[in-house]
């Protein structure tokens, strides 16, 4: 079973080294998606290891994501893609939990154990999501707003999401559930520092929503 790491990385050159090591010890190929960063993350990512590919434009998380999806679907004998962020917060030495879920599962979904302090408002934004995806499309996820995941090659090969942004952590859902795959959850570590994510907690939040008011009456 050949299994593939996609990483986002934007402005990683602190951890990427790291996480692309780690995570080699697990997986059969790691690919990264350099967002245009403005620093050395395309050199320190490639000298760890990895297969780099490099936007000539910042275009956000999930569109990177999609490159790299598209790039590890290349690899035919691809099974499993293992997707995780460059910047340390998610630890590699749990992807031996996701590929064990999915023996049972199409897709597995982290569910994170903060370690460190983590935002009030950041709590609530993944609350309310999650409230709402379940409410409104019947997925049932703890975690909607969790970036590591597992999922089978023949997922990726029918998710065609849009999003480029943050916003992809909640489209991805619902198109998975529409598709009728199964999902699991596994428990994870997740070391959150301020200085770490890129995600901007109020705009994001209302991109989450509107993606799932417009998808609601798609």
């Amino acid at each position: 079973m050949k299994i593939i790491a996609v990483i986002p990385a934007y402005n990683e050159e602190n951890f990427i080294k790291n996480v692309v090591k780690k995570t080699l010890k697990y997986v059969d190929k790691v690919i990264v998606v350099d967002d245009c960063s403005r620093d050395n993350t395309f050199d320190v990512t490639r000298k760890a290891g990895a297969e780099v590919i490099r936007h000539k434009i910042n275009r956000g998380k999930w569109a990177a994501l999609k490159t790299g999806f598209r790039k590890a679907l290349e690899d035919n004998e691809a099974e499993i893609i293992i997707q995780l962020d460059g910047d340390g917060q998610h630890d590699p030495d749990e992807i031996p939990s996701f590929i064990d879920a999915i023996k049972d599962a199409d897709v597995v979904i982290g569910k994170r154990i903060y370690r460190g302090k983590m935002p009030l408002i950041r709590k609530f934004s993944n609350f309310i999501t999650t409230f709402l995806l379940r409410k409104m499309f019947g997925v049932n996820v703890s975690d909607s707003q969790c970036g590591y995941r597992a999922y089978r090659r023949k997922v990726l090969e029918k998710l065609n999401f849009k999003s480029t942004g943050f916003e992809g952590e909640t489209e991805t859902l619902i198109l998975i559930r529409r598709l009728g795959f199964k999902i699991t959850e596994v428990p994870i570590k997740t070391i959150y520092g301020k200085e770490r994510s890129k995600m901007k907690t109020l705009r994001d939040t209302y991109r989450f929503i509107k993606t799932l008011i417009s998808m609601k009456f798609e």
